[in-house]
C-alpha cells in the first residue's frame, strides 16, 4: 500500500476517533451528524481493506462500498441542516439522489450486460459522480457562506472544512470522468495521482478543521482579541456601560448570534443588550430556525458574577473555540471595568491604601492588566518623574523597577520637539521616534507615546515606550543591499554602454583586433549582468514562495563538463580542472538549475582564489545521490561562517572587503538545491582553500521497480531541453585570446561580487 493511501486512511481514522470522543463527551444531534460522516469514511476504508484482503467478498463488498460512498452527500446535508435548516425538499432530493446514484453504479452495468447495451455503465458512472460533485460543491458553498458569519478560529475551521468538502467532491468527479474516458488498457497514473492528491489535501483540510492544534487556537484567539485589548488599556473614559456594549457587540459578531445580553450578578436590568428577539412565527414554518442558548460566566469562579447570554440560530460547529475566546474577552472586559471604577476613586483609595485590603487588591488587578502589555508603561508626575513602572519597563531598561522610580523621563529617553499629536478619545496623545538609554549606558531606538490626564487636580502622564531595534535593523539591511546592488548593476551596464558607444562612434576606424576585443568585453559584461539578473529573479521567486519547475533524468557528468569548459574561457588566469572517479549515475534534476548553481560556485571559487589559483571540480557516486565538490586553494573560509554563507545578504567579513557583492548567489544555490531534493555545504580545507559542494538525488526508473500490474507513481513530463549559452562560443574564444594578448588598451577587471553572487568576470572597454 502506497504512503498516500496510508496517510488518507490514517487521517480519516483520526477524524473518526475525534468525532467518537466528542460524541461520547456531549451526546447531541450535531455531534451525531459529525460522527456519522467520519464513521462512513472509516467504514469505507475498512470495507476497501477487507475487499483487498479477501477478493471473494467483492460481490458483497462492492455494493456496500458504493452505498457508503454515495451516502456522503446526504450525511453532509444532514449536518448542514443541524447548523442551519436547509429545507425538507433539499434533504429528500439528496436522499433520492443517493439511492439513484447507487443504482446507477451497481445496477445499470448489470442491466446493460443483460440488454447488451454497454453504454449504460459509463452513463451511470457519470450521472452518479455529477450528483456527488454537485451536492458536495453546494455543501462547500453553504459552509463558506456560514464561515463569513463567524469569527476567529471558528471562521478558519469552517472555511477549511468547506475547502476540503469541495476538493473531495472534485476528486470523485475527476476519478469518475477518468474511468469513463480512459481507453481500455491505458494507464491511469496521471488521474490517480491527481485524485489522490486532491483527497489528501481534503483530508488535511478536515484535520485542520476538526483537529486543530491548541497553539494554533491560542494564536488566532490572541490576534482576534488584539483590538479589544488595545481599547481596554486605552486612557480611561469614566464610563463602564460602553465596555459592556462593546463586549456584547463583539460576542454577537463572534457567535453569529441573533441576540446577546449581559446580565448582572444580582437581579436587575441587563447591563447591555444587542440584537433583536427571534420572531414568534416565520413565513415558512419548515425553515424556521431553532434557537440555541449559550450562557457564559464573565468572572469564572465567582458566586455572583455577570453572565453573557446569547441566542444562536441552529447548532453552530466549533462553538467551543468561540466560547474560549469570549471567556478571555469577558475576563479582560471585567478587568477593564474594574480599572475604570478604580481610577474614578483613585484619590480616596490612596488615602486609605494602608488600611484597606480591598483597595490593594484592586490595585493589584489594575497592575496585572497593565503588565499584560508587551511595551514598557511608565506613570509620570507633573515634573515628568517616574512614579511607577511595569515589569516590562525594568526589562527594557535593564534594571529593577526601583532603579527607575524617581528618575526623570529625559534620563532614560531622549526628548524631541518634533512630536506628532494624535487623539485617543478626547485626550491628545504625543508620539515620536527617539533613543532609549538603559541603566548600563547602552542605547537603543525606541518609540514613545505620552498621554496626559488630571487626578485630584494634579496633572499626570502615562508613557508607553517600545523598542524598535528590529525595524531599524531591517531598514539598514535593506539600504545596504540596495546600495550594493545598484553598484553591482551599474558596473556592467557602464562597461556595456561605454563599449557600445565607442563602437558606434569610432568602430569603423578601429583595427579589427581592438574592435573584436571591445565586442568580447561587451559580451562578457552582458553575461555577468545576466547572471546577476538570474540570481535576482530566483531570489524574488523564493521570497514570494513561488513554485519551481519539476525535475527529470539528467546526465550530470555531461552538463558539469560543459560548464567547466565554459568557465575556463571566462577565467583564463585561473586553472579549472575536473576529475571523476568513474561513470556516475543519472540524477533527477533540472538542467537550468544545475547550470545556475555551478556557475555561481565556479565563479565564486575563481574570483576569491585569485589569479594563479587552481579550482578542482569532482564528481562521485553516493548512496542514492551524486556528490559535486568545488575546491580551491585560495584564502579559504572560517568554519564559523560555513553555514551562514548560505543566508540571504550574508557576506563574510574578509571577503566583503576584497570583492563587494550583494550576497544572494549562495542563498539562491541553497534554495535551488533544496528544491531538487539535495543538500549543500561549505567547509574549509585542512591546508588552505575551501570546499563548496552539493548533492543531487539519483534518478530511479520506477518502471523497473514497480511490480507487474501496478502503475508508476511518478512520471517525468518535461522533455529534455538543449542547454543555451548566453554568450556565443566565438565571443568566448575571442575573450580568451584578448585576455592572453592584452593588446589594444583593454585591461582585466575582476568581477566585483561577494560570496554568493556568482557573477562572471568583468572587462572594462578601452578608452580612445
Amino acid at each position: 500500500m502506497d504512503p498516500i493511501t496510508v496517510g488518507l486512511q490514517l487521517g480519516f481514522f483520526v477524524l473518526f476517533g475525534v468525532s467518537v470522543f466528542q460524541f461520547a463527551r456531549q451526546r447531541g444531534t450535531l455531534e451525531l451528524s459529525v460522527l456519522a460522516i467520519f464513521g462512513s469514511f472509516a467504514a469505507l476504508f475498512l470495507l476497501s481493506f477487507l475487499n483487498a484482503l479477501e477478493p471473494a467478498l467483492t460481490p458483497f463488498a462492492r455494493p456496500a462500498l458504493v452505498f457508503v460512498l454515495f451516502a456522503q452527500p446526504y450525511l453532509i446535508v444532514r449536518l448542514l441542516d443541524q447548523i442551519r435548516p436547509v429545507g425538507p425538499s433539499v434533504k429528500r432530493i439528496t436522499l433520492i439522489g443517493a439511492v439513484a446514484a447507487w443504482e446507477a453504479v451497481v445496477l445499470l452495468p448489470v442491466i446493460g450486460t443483460a440488454l447488451d447495451v454497454p453504454q449504460l455503465q459509463p452513463i451511470g458512472v457519470v450521472a452518479a459522480t455529477f450528483y456527488f460533485f454537485a451536492v458536495e460543491i453546494w455543501a462547500a458553498a453553504r459552509m463558506a457562506r456560514d464561515s463569513r458569519r463567524r469569527f476567529g478560529v471558528a471562521r478558519l475551521r469552517l472555511g477549511s472544512a468547506a475547502i476540503a468538502t469541495g476538493l473531495y467532491g472534485a476528486a470523485l468527479l475527476l476519478a469518475g470522468l477518468a474511468s469513463v474516458t480512459r481507453p481500455p488498457g491505458a494507464s491511469a497514473a496521471d488521474s490517480t495521482a491527481v485524485t489522490r492528491t486532491l483527497v489528501l489535501i481534503a483530508t488535511l483540510g478536515y484535520l485542520a478543521a476538526f483537529v486543530p492544534p491548541a497553539w494554533f487556537r491560542r494564536v488566532i484567539n490572541r490576534a482576534a482579541s488584539f483590538h479589544l485589548v488595545r481599547a481596554l488599556v486605552a486612557p480611561p473614559t469614566e464610563q463602564t456601560s460602553g465596555l459592556w456594549v462593546d463586549l456584547a457587540t463583539t460576542a454577537r459578531e463572534i457567535l453569529g448570534a441573533r441576540r446577546v445580553s449581559i446580565l448582572p450578578g444580582a437581579p436587575g436590568a441587563p447591563l447591555a443588550e444587542v440584537g433583536e428577539r427571534a420572531p414568534e412565527s416565520a413565513p415558512d414554518s419548515d425553515l424556521k430556525p431553532f434557537l440555541s442558548t449559550v450562557e457564559l460566566p464573565i468572572r469564572p469562579g465567582s458566586d455572583q458574577t455577570e453572565r453573557l447570554v446569547a441566542d444562536i440560530e441552529g447548532r453552530p460547529l466549533f462553538v467551543g473555540d468561540d466560547l474560549a475566546l469570549l471567556t478571555d474577552l469577558g475576563s479582560l472586559t471585567a478587568h477593564a471595568i474594574d480599572r475604570e471604577e478604580m481610577l474614578i476613586g483613585l484619590g480616596e483609595a490612596r488615602r486609605e491604601a494602608e488600611e484597606s485590603r480591598s483597595v490593594r487588591a484592586n490595585e493589584a488587578r489594575f497592575r496585572a492588566l497593565l503588565e499584560a502589555d508587551p511595551n514598557a508603561i511608565l506613570a509620570l508626575d507633573e515634573e515628568s518623574r517616574i512614579t511607577w513602572a511595569t515589569r516590562q519597563a525594568g526589562e527594557l531598561f535593564g534594571g529593577p523597577i526601583d532603579r527607575l522610580v524617581g528618575l526623570h523621563l529625559s534620563d532614560i529617553v531622549a526628548m524631541h520637539k518634533d512630536e506628532m499629536t494624535t487623539t485617543a478619545g478626547d485626550r491628545p496623545v504625543f508620539r515620536s521616534e527617539t533613543t532609549g538609554r538603559r541603566i548600563d549606558g547602552t542605547h537603543f531606538p525606541a518609540e514613545i507615546a505620552r498621554s496626559t490626564f488630571e487626578l485630584d487636580g494634579r496633572p499626570f502622564q502615562v508613557a508607553v515606550i517600545s523598542d524598535v531595534t528590529w525595524r531599524h535593523e531591517a531598514d539598514q539591511i535593506r539600504d545596504r543591499f540596495l546600495g550594493v546592488l545598484s553598484h553591482e548593476l551599474r558596473t556592467p551596464v557602464t562597461s556595456i554602454y561605454g563599449g557600445t558607444q565607442l563602437l558606434l562612434g569610432r568602430g569603423a576606424r578601429l583595427d579589427p583586433e581592438t574592435r573584436n576585443e571591445l565586442l568580447v568585453s561587451v559580451a562578457a559584461e552582458a553575461e555577468r549582468l545576466q547572471r546577476m539578473i538570474e540570481n535576482l529573479v530566483a531570489m524574488a521567486r523564493i521570497e514570494r514562495g513561488g513554485e519551481f519547475g519539476g525535475v527529470r533524468p539528467v546526465l550530470l557528468d555531461r552538463i558539469i563538463r560543459q560548464l567547466v569548459e565554459r568557465e575556463k574561457v571566462l577565467w583564463p588566469e585561473v586553472t579549472i580542472q575536473m576529475s571523476s572517479s568513474g561513470p556516475v549515475q543519472m540524477v533527477a534534476a533540472d538542467e537550468e538549475y544545475l547550470a545556475q548553481i555551478m556557475r555561481n560556485l565556479l565563479s565564486n571559487a575563481a574570483k576569491y582564489s585569485g589569479p594563479g589559483s587552481t579550482v578542482e571540480v569532482s564528481l562521485e557516486d553516493g548512496e542514492g545521490e551524486v556528490l559535486v565538490r568545488v575546491r580551491d586553494n585560495g584564502p579559504g573560509i572560517n568554519l564559523d561562517d560555513a553555514e551562514r554563507l548560505f543566508g540571504l545578504y550574508y557576506r563574510a567579513a574578509p571577503q566583503s572587503s576584497t570583492a563587494p557583492g550583494a550576497g544572494i548567489g549562495l542563498f539562491v544555490c541553497r534554495e535551488l538545491v533544496a528544491t531538487m531534493g539535495g543538500r549543500i555545504w561549505a567547509a574549509p580545507l585542512p591546508d588552505k582553500g575551501a570546499e563548496f559542494g552539493f548533492s543531487i538525488p539519483a534518478y530511479v526508473d520506477e518502471l523497473d521497480t514497480i511490480p507487474a500490474g501496478d502503475e508508476p507513481g511518478h512520471v517525468f513530463h518535461r522533455a529534455p531541453e538543449p542547454a543555451t549559452d548566453p554568450v556565443p562560443a566565438a565571443a568566448a574564444t575571442a575573450a580568451a585570446r584578448a585576455e592572453t594578448n592584452g593588446a589594444g588598451g583593454v585591461h582585466d577587471v575582476a568581477a566585483q561580487t561577494g560570496p554568493g553572487d556568482g557573477s562572471g568576470p568583468s572587462k572594462a572597454p578601452a578608452t580612445a
